[in-house]
């Protein structure tokens, strides 16, 4: 098959995905309904939401930044917070182009290599990776209850698994695991395993390259400050959001790893999976599926109009930068 059949193919399939999430979220939602509770959200703390959303974006330009210059290259942060906010845009239509488009941006601008860019960016995403597994992590421990819940309603039911079940799971695993460290050389020849084996490989790199990162302190303060803003912007909305002022901050983290997994999913600008998973998450939290669905639209659309604003900026300021 083509390549761009398969990623034509590939995208139809995701859409429709995104399309079929948000009509299960919406089919019992009355639009006259939601447009009136939304109408309620005072703009100050609409504004307030949002202006942190694009603090995240801010944040990791400016950590884009620090990496260049640790690998010698010097480029303004204006310029790659403006790339940064071009990438959101792009990932709103086509999900993962907008790494690439960031790095064509900044790399028609400042003229550093395209493939170091390229790398910056691995190492970005494991980073963030390995922030979202914490939060996942610390969501675990502080909700435990409650995300057992959330996956029973998003249809993964968990069984409950007795002693013998338990270790008797665990024996099969070890089994499996020490058949597949005997069998490398066999299955290390199927393409799928080459490409999980890469994935592997590249997270492993990119955690070693931190250490040629200059100033890790400030680093790993713009790290965290992106995952506190995307927190913070759920906590925000609890109190903004008639019906959710109930929630207490600490539940943000919970909310938190829905909507970062309805961005994980590969749909276009999380459309559909966003909404869908937020939504059932404050149903768990007691919430009714209108109220989830009000919060879950209310932020999604004001992150999703801020993302355009700004990338249509970004787009605006690059173009003349580069024709200096």
């Amino acid at each position: 098959m083509a390549g761009w059949v398969k990623k034509t193919v590939q995208y139809v399939l995701f859409l429709s995905i995104g399309i079929a999430l948000l009509y299960l979220t919406f089919k019992n939602v009355n639009p006259v309904d939601l447009w009136n509770t939304l109408k309620e959200v005072p703009l100050s703390g609409l504004l307030l939401v949002t202006c942190i959303g694009f603090v995240a974006i801010v944040f990791r330009g400016l950590r884009w930044v620090q990496m260049l210059q640790s690998l010698g290259y010097q480029v303004q942060g204006m310029r790659a917070i403006a790339a940064v906010a071009i990438s959101y845009l792009v990932n709103l239509v086509t999900p993962r182009v907008g790494e690439v488009a960031r790095c064509t941006a900044l790399h028609r601008t400042d003229k550093v290599p395209v493939d170091k860019l390229l790398g910056t960016v691995v190492l970005e995403r494991v980073v963030d990776t390995l922030l979202f597994a914490i939060v996942t992590l610390s969501t675990v421990v502080i909700s435990g209850d409650e995300l057992r819940d959330f996956m029973t309603q998003s249809g993964a039911q968990i069984p409950e698994l007795s002693l013998t079940v338990t270790v008797s799971i665990a024996v099969v695993f070890v089994a499996v695991l020490a058949l597949v460290v005997f069998t490398r050389k066999v299955w290390m020849q199927w393409s799928v395993a080459q490409k999980v084996a890469g994935f592997a490989t590249g997270m492993i790199t990119g955690l070693r390259s931190l250490r040629t990162v200059n100033n890790k302190p400030l680093f790993w303060f713009y790290s965290i400050g992106i995952w506190t803003c995307y927190v913070a912007t759920i906590a925000i909305g609890f109190t903004i959001v008639e019906g959710v002022q109930g929630i207490g901050p600490e539940q943000a983290f919970f909310v938190s790893v829905a909507a970062g997994l309805g961005f994980v999913i590969p749909v276009p600008g999380g459309i559909g999976a966003y909404h869908y998973l937020v939504s059932k998450a404050l149903v768990v939290l007691g919430l009714s599926p209108f109220i989830g669905t009000s919060f879950a639209t209310l932020i999604h659309s004001s992150q999703s109009l801020m993302f355009v604003l700004t990338g249509a900026l970004g787009f605006v300021f690059l173009y003349f930068a580069g024709r200096k």
